[in-house]
């Protein structure tokens, strides 16, 4: 689905503090400088969408020369902070991030600072990199830290406004990209790396140092992992930092590797091992359809092995407008037969045929307060029904493809993922915050779909050379 305008929430001066100002976001933090220092914080333009397809030509230009003419207008300025992604790609520009960095410091020249905060999927690239004064990535997988990092970024920039400190930045990408089910940051390999990052704040001169894990699913040249360093005037250090926390992730590489087992194994593993209620549910990620990363939110391939195999007490999400107006026309407590998911491509299963009752509708609207992957607060699923079915699985059917990030998705319209045996998160790692509180345990489905965690399965036309684990004899050289 590409993204074009009208796939954007645009949000305008008092529309963005409104919006996430009580929230952990990003525009939170750079929000939050205004509150010391006698900062004045001004914002200007939010442009987001869900991660569907490549942002359109005209949504690029539109977006981005409207930003440009509100900083013409309101400016001069002291200092600009980029609320960015990291991994954005549009039509013209697979490095879109790179191309806005680069725009912004051409309009307001070499003196006035200029900070970017992105995600920890980001693909850092050399152009982002050279066109700001300073960067921070998150550092937790799920993101729990945007509003931190960001704040940090604001200090920063305000620091090198009145002088006391001059940022310099090193950026080292080593050719290695990091599965998506590794990249949980309490976890193995990349609690291991995130510990050499403290290491590396401790170098002499350093500053500040983030890494990004990358996002595999963006066919650029600069996809894999990055290593930033930011020193206090001596570009050295920043680079004896960086490299020294590349060096140390190609070391383990091998442990970036995917391993997951299959829909089956899963499913049965967790109809074999759960004990009770008060244990809490299997949750189960459906890696293919990781709906934060681009997928579809209407795989059905979990659902259709659930069905094969008997499997009661199950629970899941499927956006799935078509159905939705199905249980509307049914009505609340009437019994329907009908086809669910698989609609959007071939890639996410067929639709599944079944027969239950309309429990509730709902507009989908719902907000919560809890931490969240992202830190956002405000939610919207589109008009929601929710369908139990003969053979014991509720399903909650959407009308917009919304994550599975907050456990008021299913409190809203009165479903307790507590009382059931199964629970199916589409996504990797950003449901964690929500679920793994009321997990027995949470457990990674090696699902097909667009964001599986066989890399194989795509074929990249942008990608680097000698780029591991694509090419396993793939070599490292440092500056």
């Amino acid at each position: 689905m590409p993204a074009d305008y009208d796939a954007f929430n645009v949000y305008r001066g008092q529309e963005i503090i409104d919006e996430y100002k009580t929230s952990q976001t990003t525009n939170a933090g750079f929000l939050q400088i205004s509150e010391v220092d006698q900062v004045e914080v001004i914002p200007l333009i939010f442009a987001i969408t869900g991660p569907i397809g490549t942002i359109t030509a005209d949504a690029f230009e539109a977006i981005s020369q409207e930003m440009l003419s509100l900083l013409v207008e309101n400016g001069p300025w002291d200092g600009i902070l980029l609320s960015l992604h990291g991994a954005a790609v549009s039509e013209e520009y697979p490095d879109a991030d790179g191309e806005i960095a680069e725009r912004v410091r051409t309009l307001v020249g070499p003196d006035v600072k200029v900070g970017l905060s992105v995600d920890m999927h980001a693909n850092l690239s050399q152009k982002m990199i050279a066109n700001v004064d300073v960067a921070t990535v998150y550092r937790t997988n799920p993101h729990l830290d945007p509003k931190i990092r960001a704040f940090e970024c604001a200090e920063m920039i305000r620091d090198a406004i009145t002088g006391k400190i001059n940022p310099v930045m090193w950026l080292e990408i080593p050719p290695v990209v990091i599965n998506i089910v590794k990249q949980y940051t309490d976890e193995n390999p990349m609690k291991a790396v995130m510990e050499n990052l403290d290491m590396a704040l401790s170098m002499e001169n350093v500053i500040h140092g983030s890494v990004a894990e990358g996002y595999p699913y963006a066919d650029v040249e600069e996809m894999g992992m990055g290593f930033l360093a930011i020193a206090d005037g001596n570009i050295g250090s920043a680079k004896k930092a960086s490299q020294w926390m590349a060096s140390q992730a190609w070391e383990i590489r091998e442990q970036f590797l995917g391993d997951t087992p299959s829909i089956e194994e899963a499913l049965e593993y967790a109809d074999q091992n759960y004990t009770s209620e008060t244990d809490g549910p299997f949750v189960l990620m459906d890696v293919g359809d990781n709906i934060g990363a681009g997928s579809s939110a209407d795989s059905t391939h979990i659902l259709e092995a659930a069905q094969s195999l008997g499997i009661k007490g199950y629970l899941q999400t499927l956006f799935d407008p078509e159905s939705v107006a199905a249980c509307v026309s049914a009505g609340v407590g009437k019994h329907l037969t009908v086809a669910v998911g698989g609609k959007t491509d071939n890639m996410h299963g067929t639709p599944v045929t079944v027969s239950g009752v309309v429990r509730t509708l709902f507009n989908g609207k719902f907000e919560d307060d809890r931490p969240t992957h992202g830190g956002f607060k405000y939610y919207d699923g589109g008009l929601t029904a929710v369908l139990d079915t003969e053979d014991g699985h509720t399903l909650v059917l959407t009308s917009l493809r919304c994550g599975n990030t907050s456990r008021e998705q299913m409190y809203s319209v009165g479903i307790y993922p507590e009382k059931y045996r199964i629970v199916i998160a589409k996504g990797v790692v950003s449901p964690r915050p929500a679920y793994q509180p009321i997990a027995n345990e949470v457990v990674l489905v090696n699902t097909p779909g667009v964001t599986t965690t066989d890399l194989n399965f795509f074929e990249y036309r942008r990608r680097r050379p000698n780029l591991y684990p694509f090419e396993v004899s793939a070599k490292y050289f440092q500056d």
